[in-house]
């Protein structure tokens, strides 16, 4: 597998260039037009592990986008390439995240499982190709192909069977309304069902900024001390981290589990005694550029950190899993999240009674469902709107629904 190249971009309806001055690449043209959705804008408001409300210091979904993009950009320029692309694929990977974190996905997968599923790798294709609006000539961004595919982490259709086989958990993937065009996107490019070149090295991209960033805002937040490094981890941790590893063939135990903490701690302990404020932005930016600085082409193809990197950063992302979103002062915010969702989900599932509970356009799009009969887009409308709220505005819009008092006539929708 190779990089794409921008002389092979190409898109599913066909543009003529807006002005002989625009000296933008294909690519480059992708990147600006995910920055300026509003779902991009969306994400500054969604949760990436600490709600948004906790403060401005912790990451959310767009600074976790940007950070990502960085990363990759790194990486790109050492594997050769096309960093426009691999941008506009790290900006664009998190756009179907709905609010409240992994907690909302959940609450959408469960509500969803008998009208098409939710999964927010799925929502985000389906925001970049059906969702956004950007001219009437087309549906969604009208991406080139190449970025379409680097956003396809998964390419397994979520359809019936695909839910039933894992009902507890959402199944990763595209939904069955985008399988045509899906297989349009991947026989274009080439890739067929493996992940493009781009989708990898955005992937472990992601990967290293969870390890590091997540672990940073932990230290923050005090949910995670320098005492829990020394303590022995939890079997949970150890089962995590090994089903990770097992599809490399790798296998860790509880000591050398335990050493890696350790070695961050001393290393902590030791930046801190040297720099004081500055030891955790500098523990940060030592790791990123540690991991970073390992990916490479295996020879099977794929793109990843070396096996001692990969395995520190399944240790770290599986310990502050452990330590942050099994915390009570996390998962009750969470489930919390989850209930203003299920609520949200029933009081607009009223038919005729909830149309005039939306805002316009979808509002419309409800409607429409209603007099054609059909509950599935009923219930795909319902969902797209709560996926596309931001924490506070799914909040508010409880609030104004439920709460007495709250809301006001001049308040936007």
């Amino acid at each position: 597998m190779k990089p794409a190249r921008v002389a092979d971009a190409r898109r599913r309806t066909l543009e003529l260039r807006p002005s002989l001055t625009d000296r933008r690449s294909e690519f480059e043209r992708d990147r600006a037009r995910i920055i300026h959705s509003a779902a991009f804008r969306r994400l500054q408001g969604k949760t990436q592990v600490f709600g948004v409300y906790e403060g401005d210091f912790f990451r959310t979904r767009l600074t976790h986008s940007l950070e990502v993009s960085q990363i990759a950009k790194g990486i790109a320029l050492s594997l050769h390439a096309d960093t426009d692309l691999v941008e506009a694929t790290c900006l664009a990977h998190d756009l179907g995240h709905p609010p409240f974190g992994h907690t909302g996905e959940q609450v959408l997968h469960e509500l969803m499982r008998r009208h098409g599923g939710f999964e927010g790798n799925a929502q985000t294709f389906r925001i970049l190709t059906r969702l956004e609006r950007k001219h009437s000539a087309y549906e969604g961004l009208n991406l080139t192909y190449q970025t379409l595919d680097g956003v396809l982490k998964y390419k397994t259709c979520i359809d019936a069977a695909t839910i039933a086989a894992a009902p507890e958990t959402p199944a990763k993937g595209f939904y069955a309304d985008d399988q045509e065009f899906v297989a349009a996107i991947v026989n274009a490019t080439g890739n067929g069902r493996e992940r493009s070149f781009e989708c990898q090295i955005m992937d472990v991209a992601d990967d290293i900024a969870y390890s590091v960033h997540d672990l940073e805002d932990s230290l923050k937040a005090g949910l995670i001390t320098l005492t829990d490094f020394h303590r022995p981890p939890h079997p949970r941790v150890v089962r995590v981290v090994n089903e990770k590893l097992a599809p490399l063939r790798l296998a860790v135990g509880e000591q050398q589990i335990c050493a890696e903490l350790k070695i961050i701690a001393q290393r902590l302990e030791t930046l801190e005694r040297e720099a004081n404020r500055a030891a955790r932005k500098m523990l940060t930016r030592d790791l990123i550029h540690e991991f970073a600085s390992t990916v490479s082409v295996h020879s099977d193809s794929r793109i990843d950190a070396d096996a001692p990197t990969r395995i520190r950063i399944e240790v770290l992302k599986a310990f502050e899993s452990h330590k942050v979103i099994h915390n009570p002062r996390v998962t009750t915010l969470g489930h919390k999240g989850q209930e203003v969702l299920r609520r949200l989900f029933a009081v607009l599932d009223q038919g005729k009674a909830s149309i005039g509970l939306f805002p316009e356009d979808h509002g419309e799009d409800y409607e429409r469902a209603l007099l054609d009969d059909n509950e599935q887009t009923r219930k795909r409308v319902i969902c797209d709107f709560l996926a596309g709220m931001t924490d506070s505005y799914a909040m508010r819009f409880y609030s104004r629904l439920f709460v007495p008092g709250e809301g006001s006539f001049y308040e936007m929708l």
